[in-house]
């Protein structure tokens, strides 16, 4: 079966534990993160694709009082599920994995088909980030018995909004 990469995405999410949702525009996915995000303390980054973002909940500065952190990406890959996060000015590492709920949005033309062609397009970036972040859903740890716990070390819930660029 061959599926469209923004439907194939959200399936392999799912199959991590995590959710997408696919939206018609980029202000019906900046009102989608908002409803996710509720009232709770969030944590914004200062990127691009969440200009215009309002959230209800009070902004923390210290990102271990955020209950949600949002973030844009670098791009993601459709065949794993996994999102890409760089480190920039405004964009700190702690923003994707220090909350219990992460929430990200992706334009279509930073879905790539699969994992090999995420790679190829990171290796493209310039200027190149000081560090990357590879997520595929929400953080799985597993214990001394081999149970896997969910959001030990890291986000228990991982939610991302799809949307096309051109709309």
């Amino acid at each position: 079966m061959n599926q469209e990469p923004a439907e194939l995405f959200r399936d392999r999410l799912a199959e991590a534990g995590g959710r997408a949702e696919l939206t018609a525009s980029h202000g019906e996915a900046l009102a989608l993160v908002r409803e996710w995000a509720g009232d709770r303390p969030v944590l914004v980054d200062d990127h691009p694709d969440l200009a215009g973002l309002r959230v209800a909940g009070e902004r923390p500065r210290d990102p271990w009082d955020a209950e949600v952190g949002v973030t844009g990406v670098l791009g993601a890959a459709a065949d794993t599920g996994t999102l890409a996060l760089g480190p920039a000015p405004g964009r700190p590492r702690g923003t994707a994995v220090l909350p219990g709920t992460h929430l990200a949005v992706v334009p279509l033309s930073r879905l790539h088909a699969d994992y090999a062609a995420l790679i190829a397009a990171l290796g493209r970036l310039d200027p190149m980030p000081s560090g990357l972040q590879l997520v595929t859903g929400p953080s799985r740890s597993g214990d001394i018995e081999s149970a896997m716990i969910q959001g030990m070390h890291g986000p228990r819930a991982v939610r991302v909004a799809v949307y096309p660029d051109d709309v």
